[in-house]
């Protein structure tokens, strides 16, 4: 087995999925008013609409984390990490995605 998807509970469904397209170019592969499925490769995720909202923390790899976070920033997303070098290998930044969602853009650092 391998894992497919992940599903994510939203207060305010049109919100997120408003906030994915702009900020992550994903576009809903199916929305519906109760949940809007987000492919990412081979991987889904899935918006459900729900009365609280899921803490979760979606991690994304990344070729270039600084250029990747200019990115997503200009488009409006909000800093909660700037990019930094972090004790595991990677250089990360972390962004505040809607409802209860956190955005990781991750990049291995090459170590010498």
């Amino acid at each position: 087995m391998k894992v497919s998807h992940i599903h994510c509970r939203v207060r305010d469904l049109p919100a997120a999925a408003r906030w994915f397209q702009q900020v992550l170019q994903a576009t809903a592969v199916f929305n519906n008013e109760r949940m809007a499925w987000l492919g990412f490769g081979e991987f889904g995720v899935i918006l459900d609409a729900a009365p609280t909202d899921s803490v979760v923390t979606l991690g994304f790899d990344s070729e270039d984390c600084d250029a990747d976070y200019r990115t997503l920033t200009a488009r409006g997303a909000e800093t909660i990490e700037a990019p930094q070098d972090r004790p595991w290998g990677a250089r990360s930044a972390y962004l505040k995605g809607p409802g209860g969602l956190t955005v990781e853009i991750e990049q291995l650092v090459k170590r010498t």
